[in-house]
């Protein structure tokens, strides 16, 4: 068993230069790094100021949730309603209706996806940008965690290997697969002064669970273990 620490701060990472072999046995290369998911910064589409804000950090949302809304949402609600009244007495038309209702949905700010709040930018009351963040929202659709294996290791590896992954806080033992591979390799750390600080070459690899806890948050410590072929093996 080799196995390579990460000390993961931000994006700079540092790898531990002791590997260690118990018996012999170079199958499996244990890495460490942390949980990341896709994130979804989401705006209003006109400026204005925030008259509701109705999640909180930490938030589990559905796509499509109402999340917050401006201070002229209601009389855009109410403008919609009229012309939707005068349309159905045969006193407006159909062009009037949808103008009013894309009024009223510029006013409020929706999920885009299943997901979890991460970041609250703004407060209510807050005035806001079109288009600026208001909110950062996570997608739990996909989890994955990123590793930097050594370059002596990466050919062992192939994409959709299984791969097994511990969390910190977590007794259970989870499933994934390897769902990229790098092309390029990168120092780690990257500001190399030395040749002898080259044998830190890495190569960036991401393992996505096989399936989704609702316990799991972005930047939880992880311990992946990855089966390793033979070395010379197709």
């Amino acid at each position: 068993m080799i196995r390579f620490h990460l000390a993961i701060a931000g994006l700079a990472l540092c790898l531990a230069l002791s590997a260690c072999r118990r018996g012999g046995d170079d199958s499996l290369l244990e890495l460490s790094g942390t949980l990341e998911m896709t994130e979804h910064e989401v705006g209003m589409p006109v400026p204005g100021r925030l008259a509701q804000l109705l999640v909180d950090e930490g938030d589990a949302v559905k796509r499509g949730q109402l999340l917050a809304s401006l201070d002229r949402f209601e009389q855009a609600r109410r403008d919609y309603e009229r012309q939707v009244a005068l349309l159905a007495r045969g006193g407006g038309n159909q062009q009037a209706v949808e103008q009013a209702e894309l009024a009223m949905e510029d006013q409020r700010l929706v999920a885009p996806v299943d997901g979890v709040v991460l970041t609250k930018v703004h407060e209510t009351g807050e005035v806001v940008s079109s288009n600026s963040p208001v909110l950062v929202i996570g997608d739990r659709s996909k989890l994955w965690v990123r590793i930097y294996v050594p370059e002596g290791y990466v050919n062992r590896l192939s994409l959709g290997q299984e791969a097994r992954l511990r969390f910190d806080g977590l007794k259970r033992e989870f499933k994934g697969k390897v769902t990229f591979i790098s092309p390029a390799a990168e120092f780690t750390p990257r500001n190399v002064q030395t040749p002898e600080e080259r044998v830190t070459q890495t190569f960036a690899v991401k393992v996505t669970l096989d399936e989704i806890e609702p316990y799991l948050r972005p930047g939880v410590a992880a311990d992946v273990a990855l089966p390793l072929r033979a070395e010379g093996a197709p």
